[in-house]
């Protein structure tokens, strides 16, 4: 990822990282319907959010790695940590296209 800067990597970790807990909270949602009682539709809608989460999760952890790299040149940015941990407690709404 040369062209992206770690600061712009800091925003897209960020917003990644609330995109994945809102899709855990919403797959915690559907995971609570009984079984028996979840349509198809729903069942599937649980193994398609299931999957993004896995791939948006394993892109973060990509993005970590040239976000790092940023760090240990000195570059003074928030931690790793201090962002995925703000998007735990932020509200921010990301919404599909």
């Amino acid at each position: 990822m040369p062209n992206i800067s770690e600061k712009d990597l800091a925003v897209f970790i960020s917003l990644l990282s609330s995109k994945i807990v809102e899709m855990k909270h919403e797959l915690r949602d559907l995971q609570a319907i009984d079984a028996d009682d979840a349509s198809d539709e729903e069942i599937e809608n649980q193994c398609e959010i299931q999957e993004c989460i896995e791939q948006y999760d394993n892109i973060l952890g990509g993005v970590r790695e040239e976000y790092e790299a940023g760090l240990v040149d000195e570059i003074n940015l928030p931690s790793y940590e201090a962002l995925t941990k703000a998007s735990d407690s932020t509200k921010l709404r990301i919404r599909p296209r």
